[in-house]
């Protein structure tokens, strides 16, 4: 007698094989996940501790190469060339509302890479690289950022720029 009973039975082994397989492979996944790590680059700006994204960095310039430009908006602090094009030069302080403006105490332009469009922000100081596991990241609430990593070191997401 194997009519449809034993092939039901085959099909929901066969099933349950599969749903076991596939519960094992996501299982792996999230493992995997859990240890991935971000590189971070963090800068001091205004006082205050910041990073970005090392994927979304083009490259660090020192800011004694910046170009001022006369009569450009509040906040464009001026001009760099970075790999033979002129990138505009933003006062970060400015577009986060901390105090400070101007060249003076910045020595270092962060250019990032935004979907091809270079853009650099004037930092007072880079640190060097860090990893930061991702189940660390926190989702930012509001401002220009992505995430908030341990030690309250918020992480800028160069769109929201």
């Amino acid at each position: 007698m194997s009519g449809p009973r034993s092939t039901s039975a085959a099909a929901e082994a066969r099933r349950e094989a599969i749903l076991r397989e596939r519960a094992k492979e996501l299982a792996e996944v999230r493992e995997t996940r859990s240890g991935e790590t971000v590189p971070l680059l963090p800068f001091e700006v205004g006082g205050e501790r910041y990073a970005v994204e090392v994927s979304c960095i083009h490259q660090v310039l020192d800011a004694r190469l910046v170009d001022p430009l006369l009569g450009a908006p509040r906040g464009v602090i001026g001009a760099i060339m970075a790999s033979t094009r002129p990138v505009p030069v933003f006062d970060l302080r400015h577009l986060l509302g901390l105090e400070g403006g101007g060249l003076v105490d910045l020595l270092r332009v962060v250019v990032l890479d935004d979907a091809g469009d270079l853009f650099g922000l004037g930092v007072e100081r880079v640190a060097p690289q860090v990893e930061v596991p991702l189940a660390d990241l926190r989702p930012a609430e509001a401002g220009p950022f992505r995430w908030i990593a341990p030690g309250r070191l918020a992480v800028l997401d160069p769109p929201r720029l």
